[in-house]
């Protein structure tokens, strides 16, 4: 057995972001809905599964498999790229084996990183798919039929405008980006804190609206005309319109040293966007 070294050649980076995307494409998933994974969680992923135990390429081809129940596989055109960008950084080391088989291992960088991006990598290996589970809740099971009957009563009634199929296909996305926040959310660590601030203003809706699109150039955002929700390193922002002149925000940190940093980010970038307006602002803060 022969441990390569990291070569000083160029990393592969590029390399991996354009596989990556080509995967999602070829998946019919390269817009924002539907995606599994956004640029650069999948080397957190793969990382924080070599920290468990060492692995060949395809094996973590077939466990990422296995931890979405079959419902997505990652190609080789995605995982080696990636994992060539984990050994040029140092942060994986590649083991020849018989045959000119790789096996990839975590090296002392790659934990460092790892510990670096914590809260994110115990998310991306919280996001599988339920073992043992082969029958749907019946609540779920409820609600699909629901819709199914829903769009075959109306079809069958007669031609459907275009203007009309395009709102009810954007209604079945919203929902969609929306369910998938809820199954992608990270489970709730002990010593996680919650804050919510409840800010009297007629002008909620376009607070909503400007966070929504400045924060969409930095992270996904999930939103439709009354609430939106986004994550940050530190966790996981909501903001929701209630009724014509109040607007609530929700913030809840992975840890409560993190809620005054993500309190300051909210309350910093809301005051840039308030005009002719002076916001009260107050937090409650609770343990969860």
């Amino acid at each position: 057995m022969v441990q390569t070294k990291r070569s000083d050649r160029p990393s592969e980076g590029a390399d991996a972001q354009q596989a990556e995307t080509a995967d999602t494409q070829k998946s019919g998933k390269g817009s924002r809905r539907g995606r599994i994974f956004d640029y650069g969680e999948l080397r957190l992923l793969l990382l924080a599964m070599l920290a468990e135990r060492s692995s060949h390429g395809y094996e973590l081809i077939n466990e990422i498999k296995e931890r979405f129940g079959g419902m997505y596989k990652p190609s080789p055109g995605v995982i080696y790229p990636t994992l060539t960008w984990l050994y040029d950084r140092s942060y994986a080391v590649i083991e020849l084996e018989k045959g000119g088989r790789k096996r990839y291992s975590i090296t002392e960088e790659g934990r460092a990183f790892l510990a670096a991006n914590q809260a994110v990598s115990d998310m991306l290996m919280a996001r599988v798919a339920p073992k043992g589970n082969s029958k749907s809740p019946k609540q779920l099971v409820g609600a699909m039929d629901h819709l199914k009957r829903a769009l075959s009563l109306r079809i069958k009634l007669g031609p459907v405008a275009d203007s009309v199929i395009d709102q009810m296909a954007e209604v079945i996305h919203s929902a969609a980006d929306q369910l998938e926040t809820l199954l992608t959310a990270p489970p709730q660590a002990k010593g996680a804190m919650t804050s919510i601030a409840e800010i009297a203003t007629p002008n909620a809706q376009r607070y909503l609206r400007r966070l929504c699109t400045h924060f969409h150039h930095r992270t996904p955002v999930v939103s439709d005309e009354t609430s939106g929700q986004f994550k940050m390193s530190m966790g996981e922002v909501r903001m929701e319109v209630v009724g014509d002149a109040l607007f609530k925000v929700t913030l809840t940190a992975f840890s409560a040293e993190k809620i005054p940093e993500m309190e300051e980010i909210i309350v910093r970038h809301l005051q840039e966007t308030a005009v002719r307006e002076v916001l009260e602002i107050h937090w409650q803060r609770a343990e969860r």
